[in-house]
């Protein structure tokens, strides 16, 4: 599921786009595509050229089958190469998670610090927070432990947003609504039925590291009640 994490992240910068509307969609099309095609096609190849038994329960599975392609030489490259796509998604997401942070702080007055930009624009305090943050949990946990603790928030956040659809549509259908989505209401209930199932399977095969990230996200709910805009 990492593996597609960051498939939705281009909403998070709609408000810098020029043309949203149109850019949006096309993002979040290309995007999704490429990356399932790219993902189905190395995992095709790990499993054609190493035995699934030496696969099964690896997190390094890249390296196993480097090993088997090319030696001992090929799968320390294997592995470089690995590393080399983490550090380009590290960068994206030090890019993007800290907007999500400022956008928050322009609505939250509690997180107001949150919203303070540089002159080119750059939410610095929120980009340390997340450094800070970012770090204490690789310093803290292993690397295994930190990927079910993100997967579990992420996972939790993208099912909210997907039910909010569906409670907007008919709390309010006078909104406007630039963007629709397809399938409506089969595709959200699919997505929705699907996060719960792996919610599931997180919350059985893996306590320890899915409480604190339910925690956190619990911990947002009275933070929005408390300090959020009256209108």
């Amino acid at each position: 599921m990492y593996s597609y994490s960051g498939w939705n992240a281009a909403t998070y910068i709609v408000g810098e786009m020029h043309q949203p509307q149109r850019s949006l969609p096309r993002s979040l099309l290309m995007g999704t595509s490429i990356v399932i095609a790219l993902y189905v096609a190395l995992n095709a190849l790990f499993l054609y050229a190493a035995p699934i038994d030496r696969l099964a329960g690896q997190l390094d599975v890249a390296v196993i089958a480097g090993k088997y392609m090319f030696g001992d030489l090929g799968g320390r490259i294997i592995g470089a190469l690995i590393c080399l796509g983490l550090i380009s998604s590290i960068s994206a997401m030090m890019w993007i998670g800290p907007r999500v942070s400022a956008t928050m702080g322009e609505d939250i007055p509690m997180l107001r610090a949150f919203a303070h930009r540089s002159q080119n624009g750059v939410p610095t305090r929120a980009v340390l927070f997340q450094l800070v943050v970012a770090t204490l949990m690789l310093l803290t946990q292993s690397f295994e432990a930190v990927l079910d603790f993100i997967q579990f928030g992420l996972l939790a956040c993208s099912f909210l947003a997907v039910l909010g659809v569906i409670k907007l549509r008919i709390t309010r259908p006078d909104l406007a609504r630039p963007y629709r989505a397809w399938g409506y209401p089969l595709v959200p209930a699919l997505y929705i039925v699907g996060a719960v199932v792996i919610l599931g399977v997180l919350f059985a095969f893996r306590p320890a590291t899915t409480w604190p990230g339910l925690f956190i996200v619990v911990l947002g709910v009275p933070v929005y009640l408390i300090w959020k805009p009256k209108t």
